[in-house]
């Protein structure tokens, strides 16, 4: 439950938005697309309170409730200070005490509760809906209270130890090396910005700041995500880059991030659509961006092929024949990279003088793809 209240701001709302344009049937494909794509549970695990834990509350506290109205032995003398007979209701002058309790209690743990799914984030109708839910919990403690006045004493020293193991619960459960011993993901994703001490410029020590990730600048973010990527934390980088968009949807290198590490993840339709939008966004192409281009290319390229629409990606991979050849290594690998993906797929599809003639460009690079095009060429 905690690993899908942290992820749940990143998922589309599974109901369409208004003026969508889509069926209840895409939102929620979509809605599971991404919830497999971040690796966030599935959403019945917020039936678990119901399913289970509550069944069983109202189980002991019939129980209880019932040994005390039928003077269970031990009961009425079974208490302690002023609510020694647990058979009796609340009255004399300690009479609101536990009714307080349990109001109280069950107040603070809500609060506690939806302070950590941060329904300020929610979107639509999952966050109307959250809103309103945790309205009525709110609401819920006046009639707690009052209920209070008309249940046995045996039964209230059940009910407030309940919510006081509860409350506890969640206070440990918000503690960083409590989460960490049992696996938990932080509640708040912080990111590590580093900055000079004000007070000695010439000091080598950086001090670390934690700071929210909202707070953090887009092109900031999308460094930290880089580094992510290279060290193999998909799922964190893909959290950091998705935030990215959302802040400056005109950052490509971020689309482009986002296609691959979805590419990766066998997830090519999705991956196809970063990737074109992020050649749309190309369209007017500055030197410096033509890297960006070919990865946006090349991407969505074999993407689409790989989705199993062959004429998308081979229009895609052709554009890159129509481009120059770039000066910098790693460019001009993707370069060839993506004419030997265009021959290969050509080949495969039965056109082979076509798929000679980029192959034959390619092999210009690479030697290698000579063993390729005579395959070819004698096919």
């Amino acid at each position: 439950m905690a690993k899908f209240g942290a992820l749940l701001p990143r998922l589309p709302p599974p109901f369409p938005p208004p003026r969508s344009e889509r069926s209840f049937r895409e939102q929620y494909q979509l809605f599971h697309m991404k919830r497999r794509e971040l690796g966030c549970p599935s959403y019945l695990w917020n039936f678990a309170f119901f399913t289970a834990q509550f069944p069983c509350f109202l189980l002991w506290m019939s129980s209880i409730r019932r040994m005390c109205l039928d003077h269970h032995p031990g009961f009425d003398s079974g208490g302690a200070l002023w609510f020694l007979n647990l058979t009796d209701y609340p009255s004399g002058i300690m009479c609101f005490t536990f009714p307080t309790l349990i109001a109280g209690l069950h107040y603070i743990n809500v609060q506690i509760s939806f302070r950590t799914i941060k329904i300020a984030n929610l979107q639509g109708v999952l966050g109307l809906l959250a809103k309103f839910y945790k309205l009525y919990l709110d609401i819920l403690s006046i009639p707690l209270f009052l209920v209070g006045f008309y249940i046995p004493q045996g039964s209230l020293v059940y009910w407030v130890t309940n919510s006081s193991l509860t409350l506890i619960q969640q206070l440990c459960l918000k503690n960083p090396n409590v989460r960490n011993q049992l696996g938990l993901p932080n509640l708040m994703e912080p990111v590590k910005n580093r900055v000079a001490t004000e007070n000695d410029h010439n000091s080598a020590a950086d001090s670390e700041v934690l700071i929210p990730i909202e707070a953090v600048p887009p092109k900031k973010l999308l460094e930290l995500a880089l580094k992510d990527m290279a060290a193999g934390d998909q799922d964190k980088a893909l959290i950091l880059l998705r935030t990215t968009i959302e802040k400056d949807p005109e950052l490509v290198q971020a689309l482009v991030a986002i296609g691959q590490i979805l590419c990766s993840k066998k997830l090519f339709e999705e991956a196809a659509e970063n990737f074109e939008l992020a050649i749309h966004k190309l369209s007017y192409i500055k030197e410096e961006e033509i890297g960006l281009l070919l990865l946006s290319l090349f991407g969505a390229g074999v993407s689409r092929i790989w989705e199993g629409k062959n004429s998308d990606g081979i229009e895609h991979l052709k554009k890159i024949a129509e481009l120059r050849e770039p000066d910098s290594p790693m460019d001009k690998a993707c370069y060839y990279r993506g004419l030997v993906m265009l021959g290969s797929t050509l080949f495969q599809l039965g056109e082979k003088s076509e798929a000679a003639k980029y192959l034959r460009i390619a092999a210009t690079y690479d030697p290698g793809v000579n063993a390729y095009l005579k395959e070819c060429e004698e096919g």
